[in-house]
């Protein structure tokens, strides 16, 4: 195996094949070349990396520090959607180490939102494993002891500059142009200089010695083109000479982020790391200390950002981004799920529906865009209501009957009026808090708005009046409330015996009557809402703070309209009030 020798470039240069059961033809290999100017390291994949013979294993890693964006949301879905379509593992695991943001409430809040999204894992906090503990905080001990093997080896040495002396070498590189990267004499101390530091008690990192010269590519499956064995186009690389002898423990001893990861992932079997493109830069640092640790590197796939609306990085700024806000507001899981797995990802068809059981079925990490996806909340929303109306029609009810009880509509969460509700109102209902509104519109009856609105005049000037007192002569008579009791078919008939004596038909009978019984220019089916509005005055299901405007009071209203005043600057209800309350 290569090494890495203080002071030196790496010293012994060859071929080195790491071996995997991961995947069935030749795992990542890592091919070393010594020029005398360059030292570069590649890891290429074979052509077919989807076939598997070993056990896939991915993780799921957030910082508690936070509520779950949705862009972690996509990824754990992602990860969750890989490991379950290959028969894998799903791994969550905590990364605690940032002592002063993380916080157990945010770790349960994260939890919380991934069991409610259905994304259940195999391994981690609550549930048994064989490669726990789960938190990084927990594993303290096992990074002090790679980090001293490191040591040992040589790959790490003692780090003891000041603060001080660490930003000005930032000023001079800054100064000279260069990158501001570590050239202390830590690197090249002698064994003397070091105890000399230790004896003294100077505090010290452990800071990781980068080769000063090459270069770093990896195959990604999602940005890396795989053509032919040991011939992959590469889509990420660096220069080592950019990058420094970085740090993988600090002064206080807690272990720096890139160096956990890697202990962590190599130590835990994760055989594929999916995660966000902004860690891209993180694998240069991360693929030295798997090497010079030995570990097998695993396969990298970085899914890119989601984006708002100006292809900015979706943040705060552009409203919702957290799992639980779109949970308070009324979401379903499903359609979270659904909507997230399409920001990148597409089973190359038209369809746009699944169900998580089909996105198991359907997922392929091939054809996951490189691209990044524009999070569209209008698309959300509609995709919620195409979730919303899927459900068997018994959860639907309970799932809008006990939200209408629980805000205070109606007096209870089931029977007659609910489901009848429900079916009338469900096409306009994208989520659930929306059917609080479209309930409460229908018992609403606010005639004044709608006959002083310009979009009313044409409705008022075909002889909307007249339609008015015929309406209320058959209210008077009876016949109205007689054709409400007799459902659907008796109020079909009355409509059609009604239009037939004002002689009008099709849209110069159903607008006016639209305005007059319900008060408004558009809604749902007009029969339905009107049989639907009788069953409320005679159930006496609606609470009496729901604003509900019984049959009763409208044709009052209706019969107090000063229709021609209208067209004048007159009062357009006369007394209105004082006959609704008698």
């Amino acid at each position: 195996m290569a090494s890495i020798v203080a002071g030196t470039p790496w010293m012994r240069i060859g071929t080195m094949t790491i071996t995997s059961t991961k995947l069935d033809l030749a795992p990542p290999i890592l091919r070393f070349y010594r020029s005398t100017r360059r030292f570069s390291v590649s890891a290429s994949l074979s052509t077919n990396s989807n076939k598997l013979d070993g056990e896939v294993r991915v993780r799921f890693a957030p910082s508690p520090t936070g509520n779950l964006h949705v862009g972690g949301a996509r990824t754990a879905l992602f990860n969750y959607l890989f490991a379950r379509s290959k028969g894998g593992k799903f791994v969550l695991r905590i990364e605690d180490t940032d002592l002063e943001r993380s916080t157990r409430e945010s770790e349960e809040a994260v939890l919380q939102d991934l069991t409610w999204l259905g994304l259940d894992w195999d391994e981690g906090p609550g549930v048994s494993g064989d490669y726990g503990p789960y938190r990084q905080s927990e594993r303290n001990s096992l990074y002090k002891q790679y980090a001293e093997k490191l040591l040992e080896s040589g790959h790490v040495y003692r780090c003891f500059c000041s603060t001080e002396e660490l930003e000005k070498m930032k000023e001079i590189a800054k100064l000279k142009q260069l990158p501001p990267v570590y050239t202390g004499k830590w690197a090249t101390a002698t064994d003397g200089e070091v105890q000399e530091e230790l004896a003294k008690g100077t505090p010290y990192t452990y800071r990781f010695r980068v080769p000063k010269e090459g270069s770093l590519k990896i195959s990604d499956l999602i940005r890396g083109e795989l053509l032919t064995l040991l011939n992959s186009v590469m889509k990420v690389s660096w220069n080592l000479d950019t990058l420094g002898d970085f740090v993988i423990m600090r002064s206080n001893g807690q272990p720096v982020y890139n160096f956990c990861v890697t202990v962590d992932d190599a130590t835990m079997a994760i055989s594929h790391v999916i995660r966000a493109e902004e860690h891209l830069p993180n694998t240069l640092r991360q693929a030295l200390i798997y090497k010079a640790l030995g570990f097998s590197m695993p396969y990298f796939a970085h899914v890119s950002l989601i984006l708002a609306p100006d292809r900015s990085k979706l943040s705060k700024r552009h409203g919702a981004t957290s799992v639980g806000q779109y949970r308070e507001m009324g979401y379903l899981p499903q359609a979270m799920v659904n909507y997230l797995a399409l920001l990148g990802w597409g089973d190359g068809t038209e369809n746009e529906f699944f169900t998580l059981e089909q996105l198991v079925e359907k997922f392929s990490i091939d054809r996951v865009n490189k691209s990044g996806a524009v999070f569209d909340s209008t698309k959300l929303r509609w995709m919620n209501g195409q979730h919303l109306r899927a459900l068997p029609s018994e959860k639907l009810t309970k799932l809008i009957g006990e939200r209408w009880k629980g805000t205070g509509i109606l007096t209870e969460s089931d029977g007659p009026f609910v489901d009848e509700a429900i079916q009338l109102l469900k096409d306009g209902i994208e989520l659930v808090t929306d059917s609080d509104k479209a309930l409460s519109n229908l018992l609403s009856y606010p005639l004044h708005t709608t006959l002083t609105s310009s979009e009313c005049k044409a409705v008022i000037e075909d002889k909307l009046s007249e339609v008015a007192a015929s309406l209320l002569a058959a209210y008077d008579g009876g016949e109205i409330l007689g054709a409400l009791e007799e459902g659907s078919a008796g109020w079909q008939k009355w409509v059609k015996s009604f239009g037939k004596a004002q002689k009008r038909k099709g849209k110069s009978l159903f607008m006016p009557l639209r305005v007059l019984l319900t008060g408004k220019l558009h809604g749902p089916d007009m029969g339905a809402s009107m049989i639907l509005l009788h069953k409320a005055g005679t159930l006496g299901v609606v609470a009496p703070q729901a604003g509900f405007v019984t049959l009763k009071e409208r044709f009052e209203m209706l019969r107090q309209v000063n229709w021609e005043g209208l067209n004048k600057d007159q009062p357009l209800l006369e007394s209105a009030a004082t006959t609704v309350s008698s």
